[in-house]
């Protein structure tokens, strides 16, 4: 079964290229529990950096493209909390980042325990929001 989702997902015998590798190391060194993904000419990378999950996704020449980062319920800003205190209760928080902060991708769930997705803008204004 291992082996199906290794040839459906690429999760092992990913081939990084050197830029790719050394990019990572240079803005991630130390990071723990590191998975990589390829698709097509780029790489993703699942990993703990300062106990912190991210997901970082680099192009095959190293440059880094977009940052997901999980946020603590307490990290979130607060005007994005307040935001998605007008849809529900707050359930998870992740920060997306491309060169700088441009959304924010949460879980909310309103009193009769629906979950929904909502996008925000960095200034919280909303973007998207479906149902889950």
């Amino acid at each position: 079964m291992k082996n199906i989702f290794s040839k459906i997902f690429k999760f092992s015998n990913v081939s990084l290229p050197p830029e790719v590798k050394d990019s990572f190391e240079e803005k991630f060194g130390g990071s723990i529990n590191v998975e990589w993904l390829q698709t097509d000419d780029f790489f993703e990378a699942i990993f703990y950096h300062e106990d912190i999950e991210h997901i970082a996704h680099f192009d095959s020449s190293g440059k880094l493209h977009n940052l997901k980062k999980n946020l603590s319920l307490n990290a979130t800003p607060p005007h994005i909390k307040e935001k998605a205190s007008q849809h529900g209760e707050l359930m998870n928080a992740i920060e997306i980042s491309e060169d700088e902060i441009v959304g924010y991708e949460l879980i909310i769930r309103d009193e009769a325990l629906i979950r929904f997705s909502l996008l925000l803008n960095e200034k919280g204004g909303l973007i998207h929001k479906s149902k889950l």
